[in-house]
């Protein structure tokens, strides 16, 4: 019984960490290329979930959902990195701080007008209903499912930005923007498009974390605490250490409630104080990335 627990607590903590990545991955990404720290990416996550929400309701198919609630949340995040961030590049970090947080209290009052308070669940697909038999115990199959998307979109991003052309400009745009600029290439598209890319990953992670546990207004704020965290422990601007962050983070929410409940929440905050303390750039900190 004690072996089933333990092993099924770490699959759950592999899980969240997991899914946790694709929140973190497109924060940092977007961090490491554009100096933005941005409040609103756990807005556009919640919105993610939200259309996901109501694209099931509309169309009944969750799969639509899954596909089409990630591009719009990106559609969104072109705009207002176009219209509002851009115009900002160069000037004091203050000005993208003050300028995102506005847009995360803007959408989340949106969100309570149109959608309402309450805590509601996007239905689960009747293909991903149920549970798989493993080794030691039963787990649900739609967190099977979410765990290999999560592991699946983690991977094919990091061998894009390690192999393709795509990836080579972003991080040469990361190192020195103005000679990739320069030799012919328009920086401030490779920049709206990482901000697509982390508000499309955000857009993901909002319908499958939405279909798996709940959705509601107050969901963005604590995801945004979380992967807030997770980037000063892992390294501003590192994949890898957005990463190795979020599985650590997992681990210490599934693990948390079981062995020290009274001090769950304390606990992350702990994390990253010592981590700021023996290594003050984080475990990875690399502004080019990892």
């Amino acid at each position: 019984m004690i072996l089933e627990g333990l092993a099924k607590t770490t699959l759950l903590g592999v899980e969240m960490g997991m899914t946790l990545v694709l929140v973190t991955v497109g924060l940092t990404l977007i961090f490491g290329m554009m100096d933005v720290i941005n409040f609103a990416h756990g807005s556009l996550y919640m919105l993610g979930a939200y259309f996901g929400l109501t694209l099931v309701s509309v169309t009944g198919n969750w799969w639509l959902a899954l596909l089409a609630a990630p591009l719009l949340v990106g559609l969104l995040g072109g705009l207002i990195e176009y219209f509002t961030i851009r115009p900002l590049y160069g000037r004091n970090p203050l000005y993208h701080i003050l300028l995102t947080f506005g847009f995360a209290i803007l959408l989340h009052g949106l969100v309570t007008e149109i959608w309402g308070g309450q805590v509601q669940n996007i239905e689960t697909p009747a293909l991903l209903s149920g549970s798989v038999d493993l080794v030691l115990f039963s787990y649900p199959l739609f967190r099977v499912f979410l765990l290999c998307v999560s592991i699946a979109v983690t991977a094919a991003l990091w061998v894009a930005i390690r192999r393709s052309d795509f990836g080579i400009v972003m991080r040469a745009s990361a190192h020195d923007s103005e000679m990739v600029d320069a030799l012919g290439t328009d920086v401030s598209r490779v920049f709206t498009a990482v901000f697509v890319l982390g508000s499309v990953l955000a857009g993901l992670a909002g319908v499958l974390l939405g279909t798996s546990q709940a959705v509601d207004p107050g969901m963005a704020a604590s995801v945004i605490i979380q992967a807030f965290a997770i980037v000063v422990i892992g390294g501003l601007g590192s994949y890898r250490g957005a990463v190795v962050g979020a599985f650590v983070v997992g681990m210490l929410n599934a693990f948390g409630p079981t062995f020290a409940p009274q001090f769950t929440d304390a606990l992350l905050y702990l994390l990253m104080a010592a981590v700021l303390l023996i290594k003050p750039a984080g475990l990875f900190g690399n502004p080019e990335g990892a």
